[in-house]
């Protein structure tokens, strides 16, 4: 239930929030958001909640200090659009790089370079926004002179200088706060060393709160991370397979669950269904181990589970961009990172080890004696526990247990009988001579 309320208020949080506020009659006042996170889903959430909740509030201007390293692209994306919808409603957008010593880079200039107005905070960096084509397929597209466009169409909307900050994605430019004011890449340098003098500077009322990621977007952060949703995948399936072995459905209904958890997460971080597919026919093979037994399908299923992993941070499908600018291209900001291929050598051995510890469980539960095998009473003699009419049933006491047999002869309370045949749970005895 726990998993399901969650899966419930995520996807609830992550479709974009409807703001009510198209008859304001004046639009004024700030909001004030505060960003120090990667790119995500749940930053895409937390800017799409932002400005709808400024508009249904009138407020007539955001400001959003901003530090971040990057993030996916599609991600990066749903947030300019969010930016250029409020500044459509009429509203002003504005972004602080801050606060001191704060850097903003990979997709995080484009965020910036999207709003009316830039201010940097001292010792703050803008710039390095060259896309990195990752994933197997990724030398079949360049896309760095498509982003350069886009991040020209960006600045140029706004009156600063679009050459220089076209070289933040050609060439992998970077600015510190002094330089972007003199390049013109940002509006201007604030010399403050707090966000609350830097707010004041910018007319922001000191009384106005500063809000920051949800629960709801943290939740949308962590769930479409693809190192956890990946290892939230695998966690389901063990658990799954560990049910087979010790019945309960306890955890059947919780691997499931995490199952449906991470698909969702996946989801959301973009990842194509070729690769949802793969690792879900590596499962299978990974399940299939443990009837064949002879290792193969272990190894087939990591093979094909690692190439569905690593396909999941393959180029996301462009997607609709904002009608006044250049379609977005797909790529991503960031290259596979090493704490995925060691989550992937991990996960791999972990799945070869936990398949043979399946593998020998079931070997010694099949050597294991059957508790209502009937069978291993052929022959074994016994005491009738009550009266047996010829052809009917009674109860006798063989080899210390209960069994139901029939005979074809009468049979009396206490004889000393012997099983001669089986049929399913039924004995068929013949009295003892003495």
């Amino acid at each position: 239930m726990l998993v399901a309320a969650l899966l419930l208020s995520s996807v609830i949080a992550f479709a974009p929030a409807t703001a009510h506020a198209n008859d304001c009659t004046s639009k004024s006042g700030f909001y004030v958001a505060s960003l120090n996170a990667n790119i995500d889903p749940g930053a895409a959430n937390f800017m799409s909640t932002t400005v709808a909740n400024a508009e249904a509030a009138c407020n007539g201007n955001i400001v959003l200090v901003l530090s971040t390293n990057g993030g996916d692209a599609l991600s990066m994306e749903s947030m300019v659009n969010s930016i250029l919808s409020y500044q459509q409603w009429g509203g002003t957008f504005t972004t602080l790089i801050g606060p001191q010593g704060a850097i903003v880079l990979s997709a995080g200039p484009y965020i910036a370079e999207a709003s009316n107005s830039i201010y940097m905070m001292n010792s703050t960096v803008i710039g390095s926004a060259t896309p990195t084509a990752s994933g197997i397929l990724a030398n079949e597209v360049n896309t760095t002179t498509d982003f350069t466009n886009y991040m020209k169409s960006l600045t140029s909307g706004n009156g600063r200088n679009s050459t220089a900050t076209g070289l933040m994605v050609s060439q992998g430019a970077s600015y510190n706060d002094t330089q972007a004011a003199k390049e013109k890449v940002v509006t201007a340098w604030i010399n403050e060393t707090t966000v609350e003098f830097a707010l004041e500077y910018l007319g922001v009322p000191a009384s106005t709160p500063i809000n920051t990621p949800g629960i709801s977007s943290i939740v949308i952060s962590i769930f479409s991370n693809p190192n956890v949703a990946s290892l939230l995948f695998l966690v389901g399936i063990f658990a799954i397979l560990v049910d087979v072995f010790h019945p309960t459905f306890v955890l059947t209904f919780v691997g499931a669950s995490v199952i449906i958890l991470s698909l969702f997460g996946l989801g959301l971080f973009g990842a194509s269904p070729l690769a949802i597919a793969l690792m879900v026919i590596g499962a299978a093979f990974i399940f299939l181990e443990v009837k064949t037994q002879h290792g193969i399908s272990a190894l087939i299923g990591v093979v094909v589970f690692a190439v569905g992993f690593l396909f999941i941070f393959q180029l996301p499908p462009a997607s609709a961009a904002n009608a006044s600018l250049p379609p977005v291209p797909p790529a991503n900001f960031s290259g596979i990172p090493d704490i995925t291929w060691g989550l992937l050598v991990a996960l791999g051995t972990a799945i070869v080890i936990g398949s043979i510890y399946l593998r020998n469980i079931r070997a010694g539960l099949m050597t294991r004696p059957k508790v209502f095998d009937s069978t291993r009473t052929l022959g074994r003699t016994g005491e009738m526990k009550t009266d047996l009419s010829a052809g009917g049933s009674g109860d006798a006491r063989i080899g210390g247990e209960e069994w139901s047999v029939t005979s074809e002869h009468s049979l009396k309370r206490g004889d000393q009988v012997k099983v001669i045949a089986v049929d399913g749970l039924k004995l068929t005895v013949e009295k003892l001579e003495k």
